[in-house]
């Protein structure tokens, strides 16, 4: 039986896993006592042959179930005690499993061991690659300040490690989120008694590069996720976006602007597109803040359109 179980969920990402599954050959740890699981969610590309190919012990197809659904086809068929989990488009170190196998600690009960995910550098090229990758090392840095204790949403499913019969037994992640599974798995874990111990060592480099729509269609789909975790947890709220409350000087121009933006989505498109000369023409400073106009207005349209659904199908069960 192996040491440790690796997890990939993969989707249309081939060229990625590609180099991916070169990283985990390249382990210190050795490879034959690790197993590699690569679930391939949705893809028509050659993933499930590139991961054949590159010796992975078992391959996983699934018809796009979300990441949630394939984490857990993953951990369903996994062998070892100790599961790591990778996202396709993070590329580990050579040292990333023997950190996440030198953090666990005789007597460790329900301990979620998050790795640390600095964005490569040849993937940032725009003002918001940059964004981005300093919203996560402020992050990290908060993390690692002496007497901190790491909270729920503080949690990252993209590089992590914890007992595989621990996870099963809190029932891995939930399927209903296709993002921010996180979130909803972080809240969980915590009420059910876990806690997160960060690894530095565990390092692995994220290759995340997101335009400016894609960076609208994440607001979105997060606002659409949020309502749903605040309703299956509605302790949540206070710490999501739908419950966090302004500082008063901030409320009424954010007021105006989602009002504008429920109203019309040409509103939030104009913003976009604005982006998008913004980042051709490389001036920046207004890009500081045309990003949070795109992600307050797509991400209150998000739970807008989740709450629609919800009165759509309030009103079909109660019409049966």
């Amino acid at each position: 039986m192996p040491d440790v179980s690796v997890i990939v969920p993969t989707h249309n990402r081939a060229s990625m896993l590609r180099e991916h599954l070169r990283a985990l050959a390249a382990q210190t740890y050795p490879r034959g006592l690790t197993e590699w699981i690569v679930v391939c969610d949705g893809c028509t590309d050659d993933s499930a042959s590139v991961a054949r190919k590159a010796g992975v012990d078992t391959v996983i197809e699934l018809d796009g179930q979300g990441p949630a659904a394939a984490r857990n086809a993953g951990l369903a068929q996994a062998t070892a005690a100790l599961v790591c989990f990778l996202d396709d488009d993070i590329i580990p170190t050579p040292g990333w499993i023997q950190a996440l196998l030198d953090d666990v600690r005789p007597g460790d009960r329900k301990i979620l061991h998050i790795g640390y995910c600095p964005h490569a550098s040849a993937s940032i090229r725009s003002y918001l690659d940059r964004r981005n990758a300093r919203w996560y090392e402020s992050r990290i840095e908060q993390i690692r300040r002496n007497g901190y204790e790491p909270k729920w949403n503080d949690f990252f499913s993209g590089n992590f490690a914890a007992n595989r019969h621990e996870l099963l037994e809190l029932g891995g992640f939930n399927p209903q989120f296709r993002i921010n599974e996180d979130d909803e798995f972080g809240f969980r874990a915590f009420r059910s008694g876990w806690r997160i111990r960060f690894v530095p060592a565990a390092r692995a480099e994220h290759y995340f590069h997101r335009d400016h729509r894609s960076y609208g269609r994440q607001a979105f789909m997060t606002g659409r996720f949020d309502a749903l975790l605040v309703k299956l947890h509605p302790e949540a709220a206070p710490h999501v976006r739908i419950g966090i409350q302004r500082r008063i000087w901030k409320r009424p121009p954010g007021w105006i602007w989602r009002a504008l933006a429920l109203k019309s989505a040409r509103s939030v498109d104009i913003v976009e597109r604005l982006a998008g000369v913004g980042e051709k023409l490389r001036i920046w400073a207004p890009l500081a803040a045309i990003y949070p106009l795109i992600w307050d207005g797509n991400y209150w349209r998000g739970v807008a359109a989740a709450d629609d659904e919800a009165r759509r199908k309030c009103g079909v069960e109660a019409a049966a």
